[in-house]
């Protein structure tokens, strides 16, 4: 039976930001995650604490089916566009 051609496109995360070479600022990271929006964006007056998956972050704006998260945790800081089913207000 022949494999669909998508199958190898399922392993790549789909809403994760190009990464561009050198350090950019957090604000730089934000503006750029808000032009890449898969919608229109609106902006959140206070960032709201959510759990992605297993990982806390805040959501900083969103759409009408995702929610930008910024995550400054254990890890390197990243905002990223998440699906809304995905992500859990604290």
């Amino acid at each position: 039976m022949p494999q669909s051609p998508y199958l190898e496109d399922q392993n790549t995360p789909p809403f994760v930001l190009p990464q561009s070479p050198g350090r950019r600022t957090r604000s730089a990271l934000r503006e750029e995650a808000l032009t890449h929006a898969p919608g229109r964006p609106v902006l959140m007056l206070r960032p709201a604490p959510v759990k992605v998956r297993a990982a806390f972050g805040s959501a900083i704006a969103y759409t009408v089916t995702h929610i930008l998260v910024e995550q400054d945790g254990n890890g390197p800081y990243y905002v990223r566009w998440e699906p809304g089913w995905l992500v859990h207000r604290l």
